[in-house]
């Protein structure tokens, strides 16, 4: 009899070992790679919401030779809103390819009413960021004063740009140096810095504070998912300021999740690095997180001091004027 000399065929304990730690490394790579990608189609997906936003406000300035107001209301005697209250995004759904939806408005009504309801709650997709993955999409409006909500309203990632005032300061209501504020409309020759260098829309990230395209709920309060005990008034739910909420400063735009708690009348997007603003000329521009909040403050007025500098991505400004 001969001894067999033939080597047993299979892996050894430390190839196995090996080809795991391989297939881990290359999981390791691909796995981000992936995710980068999928950010990449989600934020290509955002900058064409707002790109068709910027176009909407363009052919509403056409028609109506101004942009439509940030949202109207009757004025209190306190100054606060009385409603009804319907919002930008509610006036330019016929340019957006939603006649229909427009159609069903009657904008004398008060928008927290039971008769709004149905329309209200509706999501229109253009005004969602796919990657603001924590926003709901129904959210409660509460009032000011109780735990119970007022009513209920589809949420939105964008709102108009009320310049450096708070939205939400009853006094500084009529007083916004943007492009959006209660009831008076603004008209391009207000727009002393030029269409391209004013800021329209922007992103607001539903991690730190809700928003809404249809419009101002009279007394409502706009609830931080962080600090449900603080809060901002009704306007910020569709008006967005860089005004530090709270403080005398600005802070441009914003992606760190912290601040955000912190800033609930602030723009800023989950995107890494920045985000997307729609400016007056159509144009859509990422928005550096890096921004001078000097630079923030002049793109979000119309006072005719133009500021430039390193804020934007200009391979994303494409604005077709």
């Amino acid at each position: 009899m001969f001894k067999s000399t033939r080597r047993a065929t299979g892996f050894t304990l430390v190839e196995l070992l090996v080809v795991i730690a391989i297939i881990g490394v290359l999981i390791g790579l691909l796995v981000p790679a992936v995710q980068s990608a999928r950010e990449s189609a989600r934020r290509t997906v955002c900058r064409n919401n707002l790109k068709q936003i910027g176009l909407a406000l363009h052919n509403h300035i056409d028609a109506k030779k101004h942009l439509p107001p940030g949202y109207t209301s009757t004025i209190l005697l306190d100054g606060d809103d009385g409603g009804p209250g319907w919002a930008w995004g509610a006036k330019i759904l016929p340019y957006i390819e939603q006649s229909d939806l427009h159609q069903l408005i009657d904008d004398t009504v008060p928008i927290e009413g039971v008769a709004a309801a149905a329309i209200r709650t509706k999501i229109v997709p253009g005004f969602v960021c796919p990657s603001d993955d924590r926003l709901e999409p129904v959210i409660d409006i509460p009032k000011i004063g109780s735990t119970k909500p007022i009513c209920q309203m589809a949420s939105a990632s964008y709102v108009g740009s009320a310049g450096t005032v708070r939205p939400t300061c009853i006094i500084c209501r009529d007083r916004f140096d943007g492009v959006f504020g209660r009831n008076r409309p603004v008209e391009p020759r207000e727009l002393m810095d030029g269409l391209s260098n004013t800021l329209a829309i922007g992103e607001r990230a539903n991690e730190w504070a809700s928003a809404t395209m249809w419009g101002v709920v009279p007394r409502s309060k706009l609830l931080d998912h962080q600090h449900p005990g603080e809060y901002a008034a009704g306007p910020a739910y569709v008006l967005g300021t860089t005004f530090k909420d709270g403080f005398n400063i600005e802070e441009g735009v914003m992606t760190d999740h912290a601040m955000m708690q912190s800033y609930a009348e602030s723009f800023g997007s989950v995107h890494p690095g920045g985000a997307h603003f729609a400016f007056c000329d159509g144009g859509v521009r990422f928005v550096f997180d890096t921004v001078d909040p000097a630079v923030m403050n002049a793109l979000a007025t119309r006072d005719g001091v133009a500021k430039g500098g390193n804020l934007v991505d200009p391979i994303i400004h494409d604005s077709p004027f």
